[in-house]
């Protein structure tokens, strides 16, 4: 992969490569199991910033430094500090920069290496494809601390498993292998880890491939699926239909005349 462009500015706990249409954001806090701290979702933010508005980029793949932590969530020395509640509150609101991932208009692949637990999981849970290496561990994992999910695990797990499944593996903090997520649909695929990289970039290439405007409202369209009622989504897929029905018909046209 090619070096941190600059538009991506100086990172201290993510990097970034970009090859091609594909780019590879990498979670590098190592030495801290890669855990979620204020300084890393701010990184986080301003690259899905800069990504969502990169027509050259078409996929982007999310994993983490190592073989043992994809991110093991939450900083929770850091999230311990002596602040005010409103102060935490914002420090903590890690569903902004999982939103925004969520949210990008390029589909998202994230390869998961290791551990990936509570806000792990959840960004995890916010890409459009997860691929896993066999010795890989899964879970929401917040209640055994006291605590319950902060970044949307709590809603897209059970759109994804179905509430009982995901019942059992908050309630329980189940922790699921590379196979066993495979088997219950949370992962895509499951891979040896000497394999995980080559395979999550095989699958972001063969996506990015794909026409860009019809890639953008292809994703669009699945979000919109998870978030409203049938006929409302129906609608909405006709009328991306039409649109780049048109948008073809505009280009064969233009063709035709330069002939």
């Amino acid at each position: 992969m090619k070096g941190t462009p600059d538009w991506a500015g100086d990172l201290q706990t993510t990097a970034l490569a970009v090859e091609g249409p594909v780019a590879v954001v990498t979670l590098q806090r190592p030495e801290a199991a890669n855990a979620r701290n204020q300084a890393m979702r701010s990184e986080l933010e301003r690259l899905w910033h800069h990504l969502a508005g990169r027509d050259d980029v078409n996929a982007v793949i999310l994993t983490g430094a190592g073989d043992r932590f994809f991110c093991a969530g939450m900083d929770l020395k850091e999230a311990g500090a002596d602040e005010s509640p409103a102060d935490r509150r914002d420090r903590l609101r890690s569903s902004r920069d999982i939103e925004q991932l969520a949210a990008l208009p390029q589909p998202t692949v994230a390869a998961v290496n290791g551990y990936a637990l509570g806000g792990g999981l959840e960004m995890a849970l916010a890409c459009d494809l997860r691929i896993m290496a066999a010795h890989a561990q899964i879970g929401l994992t917040e209640l055994a601390h006291g605590l319950v999910p902060g970044g949307g695990g709590t809603q897209r797990l059970p759109r994804l498993i179905g509430s009982a499944r995901a019942a059992e593996m908050l309630y329980l903090g189940l922790r699921l292998d590379g196979p066993a997520a495979l088997a219950w649909g949370l992962a895509n695929r499951c891979v040896p880890a000497g394999e995980l990289m080559e395979s999550a970039l095989e699958l972001a290439g063969q996506v990015a491939a794909q026409p860009r405007r019809a890639l953008v409202y292809a994703k669009e369209l699945l979000r919109q699926a998870q978030e409203g009622p049938l006929s409302q989504g129906v609608e909405r897929e006709l009328d991306a239909l039409l649109t780049l029905l048109a948008e073809r018909q505009a280009r064969a046209g233009v063709e035709g005349a330069e002939t």
